[in-house]
């Protein structure tokens, strides 16, 4: 087997004495820029010290990112977090975040906000509070990840509200500028991804307490995210209870997760080519050893690196990394 010679590494997010980066999230512009994102923690990297929310850009296919910008940041009232972001048919990068109480441990969410950025992530907008139309008083904690653009133009966000009570499902018809909240609840579920399958369905795939017996739980809506079926398990998709990443471009359907049932451990990439019925043998190892374990794929083919996809992941070095890899997930 020949090392492919297009799949590189590149440390995007590097920890210093300030901050600690973790949550990573990544988009891809109509021009190719990749654009990725992380939770910027004060000090340390523990859950209560999450402030702001940073960004880099790649314009290379991700062998190189620039300076760290802040896009979305705390004050003395809360501290955000959970970045989950989409690229619009329109040319728009939506990013939604939680807001949380300063320093708190947990998922203590007071609210939620959006940002845009209209221009390939360069500039970026003032902050629009959209706590009230995501449902709840103790806000929704978004993916965190990639959020969802339907075939409709829907934008679409999952949530979950407080630790393995229930997610939820919101969603925007005008590029993230208004959202509804649906009455669909999925409980006992947390961390969770949205993607449209090759047969049009909507799949959520959802983090859960049972993970390592059961594997991933999923739903399917076939109409178009007004309401969702039943949970599942999908006991192919080994996992340690952590966050995962799902995406579906040019008929496949990819996902990134600790392939593991008892750590997080074995950063895995797999695909299937016919909505979620099966998964192909040919998987992609990330990472062996342990991390964080969290991983955001780009939702499209590399523009600067054909035949390539990326995932941004929380390495083993408690850094954020930016890799390629080959889309047939083989090094041949």
């Amino acid at each position: 087997m020949s090392v492919d010679a297009l799949s590189t590494t590149t440390s995007v997010f590097v920890n210093d004495a300030a901050h600690c980066y973790r949550i990573p999230s990544v988009v891809q512009t109509s021009d190719g820029t990749v654009v990725a994102f992380a939770e910027s923690r004060d000090g340390s990297c523990s859950d209560g010290a999450a402030r702001a929310i940073a960004m880099k850009r790649s314009t290379d296919g991700g062998k190189t990112f620039d300076e760290n910008v802040t896009i979305a940041v705390g004050n003395e009232t809360y501290w955000v977090g959970n970045p989950a972001v989409v690229y619009t048919k329109s040319g728009r990068i939506v990013l939604v975040y939680v807001k949380h109480k300063k320093g708190c441990v947990g998922d203590c969410g007071t609210g939620n906000g959006v940002v845009f950025s209209d221009d390939q992530g360069e500039t970026w907008s003032e902050p629009l509070d959209i706590s009230k139309e995501f449902g709840v008083a103790s806000g929704a904690m978004p993916g965190p990840g990639t959020a969802l653009q339907t075939d409709t133009g829907r934008v679409m966000v999952i949530s979950h509200q407080g630790p393995y009570v229930a997610d939820r499902i919101s969603y925007s018809d005008d590029d993230g500028v208004s959202w509804t909240t649906t009455e669909t609840s999925f409980k006992g579920m947390d961390e969770a991804a949205l993607t449209q399958l090759k047969n049009g369905s909507i799949l959520a795939n959802m983090r859960h307490q049972k993970a390592s017996s059961l594997g991933r739980a999923v739903a399917v809506s076939n109409d178009n995210g007004e309401t969702f079926g039943p949970i599942s398990f999908d006991a192919r998709l080994i996992s340690p209870v952590c966050q995962a990443s799902i995406v579906t471009f040019n008929n496949i359907t990819y996902f990134s997760n600790p392939a593991s049932k008892t750590s997080r451990s074995h950063l895995t990439i797999r695909k299937s080519l016919d909505s979620c019925a099966t998964w192909d043998t040919q998987t992609y190892l990330v990472e062996k050893d342990a991390s964080f374990g969290y991983s955001c794929l780009v939702n499209g083919e590399l523009v600067h690196v054909p035949d390539h996809g990326g995932v941004v992941y929380e390495a083993t070095d408690v850094t954020i990394k930016f890799q390629t890899f080959p889309l047939s997930l083989s090094d041949d």
